[in-house]
């Protein structure tokens, strides 16, 4: 709802494609999207917006006021959706994926406004590393909370614990 004026210009023009708007540019003038499209060069276009002060909050604040990222949990596994097409790959792993959500977290920080918050969507595997990233990136003082997000289909076996929750 933060987004005050998207501005409106030829899909051409921009690095996505809005799959879907939320809100009704009238009265207060916002409209949230929903966008498709290479996740730095997105980045990189919203910052340049925001250079050029066309990323305005209904306050006059300029940026991001929240952002939340659901990476891939570097599973080296094919996603497909539930008719069965392929939603997406999730390719990268090891420190590669820690500088893969790294560049991406560096691009978030400099979005956000002063009062920004970003919330970020990990599994037990990677977030312990992301975190330490995160503290270098936005400084340790700045964290305010862990989130667990408990499954409700975790299993355990003789050989393995089963993945219980989020962060």
């Amino acid at each position: 709802r933060d987004l005050h004026s998207f501005p409106t210009r030829r899909s051409s023009d921009l690095p996505w494609q809005t799959l879907k708007r939320f809100g009704d540019a009238g009265e207060d003038d916002w409209v949230n999207h929903l966008i498709f499209g290479d996740n730095i060069q997105v980045l990189r276009a919203l910052l340049d917006m925001k250079a050029r002060g066309e990323l305005r909050n209904a306050d006059g604040s300029n940026g991001i006021r929240l952002a939340y990222i659901d990476p891939p949990f570097a599973s080296k596994q094919e996603f497909r959706s539930t008719r069965g097409a392929r939603a997406y790959r999730d390719r990268v792993a090891g420190a590669a994926f820690v500088e893969f959500l790294r560049k991406r977290l560096i691009f978030i920080h400099e979005l956000l406004t002063v009062d920004g918050a970003l919330y970020v969507h990990l599994d037990t595997r990677k977030v312990h590393y992301i975190k330490a990233v995160l503290d270098e990136i936005f400084g340790e003082h700045n964290f305010r909370a862990e989130i667990i997000w408990k499954r409700t289909s975790a299993h355990s076996s003789a050989r393995r614990h089963g993945p219980v929750h989020d962060s």
